[in-house]
């Protein structure tokens, strides 16, 4: 995976970050999907056949929607974030992913605080995730967002042994 050049220190709008939507078949979303994959293959030693496969269509409004980040300074982006319809009226996050040489400065963090947004406008009042056991910083994101962390799958069985369910409800009734 290429690694990044960055700054130092927090990057806010002040320092030109901007998260905006983009098509999940775009080159650059595209990349960012890749990137994450190619980690999540590196952790665990392959993706189960439920992570493969995921399709433009889920990611596009009215249902869905694939977040970058960027820099002025970079020619590619430095994040991303996908939301599409779980069912049942709750969208499901996928993809997180910011590059290692700039993890540590709240990129993450400002792409799911933009996400949850994303996914009110989009009529979605809660949202489930679901990430490993060799994720801790997303594990720490998450745990420190406002998410609850699940103790039983979305079906009531149990939880994969190396998987972790995360939910939070966005909106009230």
């Amino acid at each position: 995976m290429p690694d990044l050049p960055s700054p130092p220190g927090p990057l806010t709008e002040a320092t030109g970050l901007t998260i905006a939507p983009a098509l999940f078949g775009s080159a650059e979303v595209r990349w960012v999907v890749a990137q994450a994959e190619a980690e999540l293959v590196a952790r665990y030693g392959t993706l189960d056949g439920g992570e493969l496969g995921l399709t433009a269509a889920e990611f596009e409004q009215p249902s869905g929607t694939f977040l970058l980040a960027r820099v002025p300074s970079q020619h590619r982006p430095i994040g991303g974030v996908g939301l599409r319809a779980k069912g049942g009226g709750v969208g499901e996050i996928k993809r997180l992913w910011v590059p290692h040489g700039w993890r540590g400065r709240g990129i993450a963090r400002v792409l799911m605080g933009a996400v949850e947004t994303a996914a009110l406008e989009l009529g979605y009042p809660a949202l489930q995730l679901e990430t490993g056991d060799q994720q801790p910083e997303a594990v720490a994101l998450y745990a420190t967002s406002g998410w609850v962390r699940q103790h039983s799958d979305w079906a009531g069985g149990p939880i994969p042994v190396c998987s972790i369910h995360f939910a939070k409800v966005l909106a009230g009734p």
